[in-house]
């Protein structure tokens, strides 16, 4: 009863959050991509910044996540099945790995961090209210992620969750606790759609294993 009524409350706050959504036409038909404006939030490292941008997807093939400010785009995202594309436009670096190798350096290779999963967590595909998972980052922090979902869309046969809370904390305070809040609007549907997974020439590569040390050194230390 209790956890019934914790749900039924966060459910009513959730509606109340997203009333501006309110107006979002659902998407019939046959539609496996789609297009949406995207606001962010991210605190983490003692870092509280917001911004705008848009989001793709594409089931089975890629998900684009461009994050802009003052309408010009800083940093792109690209999963798809083999690979994962991180672009910083403002500091003309980027990265690129693949899933093996993320989820080798992230979970220590056990499989759990792949293309299906990453489009299931974006798509809510279990229709769940919230979700918790423990992540061994790195093979030195475990790190407890807390997802939560607000309203979502009908999009053909799927539901897109249009607003997604991810909570990073570490029991022993070994990482600094961060979260990021996404909200979707003005969905619409963008089937003949091709990710860009074009590099500049000019771009500094990254290596992942690095910047992954670099990282979690920073975050210890805070």
């Amino acid at each position: 009863m209790k956890r019934t009524l914790i749900y039924g409350l966060l459910a009513i706050l959730s509606m109340l959050l997203l009333g501006s959504c309110a107006g979002q036409r659902a998407l019939t038909g046959p539609v496996d991509a789609v297009s949406a404006r995207i606001d962010a939030q991210v605190k983490a490292l003692r870092l509280d910044e917001t911004a705008g941008g848009n989001i793709k997807m594409k089931r089975g093939e890629a998900i684009q996540l461009s994050l802009t400010k003052f309408g010009i785009e800083g940093v792109r995202v690209v999963f798809t099945p083999d690979s994962i594309l991180f672009l910083n436009k403002l500091s003309k670096t980027y990265l690129r790995t693949s899933f093996r190798d993320a989820d080798r350096a992230l979970t220590g290779g056990d499989g759990t961090l792949n293309f299906a999963n990453v489009e299931a967590y974006f798509w809510n595909d279990w229709q769940t209210g919230s979700d918790d998972a423990v992540l061994p980052v790195g093979g030195m922090f475990p790190v407890e992620l807390h997802t939560s979902y607000g309203r979502s869309l009908r999009v053909g046969e799927h539901r897109l969750p249009l607003r997604i809370t991810m909570e990073l904390s570490a029991a022993d305070g070994a990482v600094e606790t961060g979260s990021v809040k996404l909200k979707l609007s003005k969905v619409k549907a963008a089937d003949h759609w091709t990710p860009n997974t074009q590099v500049p020439s000019k771009y500094r590569s990254l290596n992942a294993v690095k910047l992954l040390r670099g990282l979690l050194g920073k975050a210890a230390s805070k």
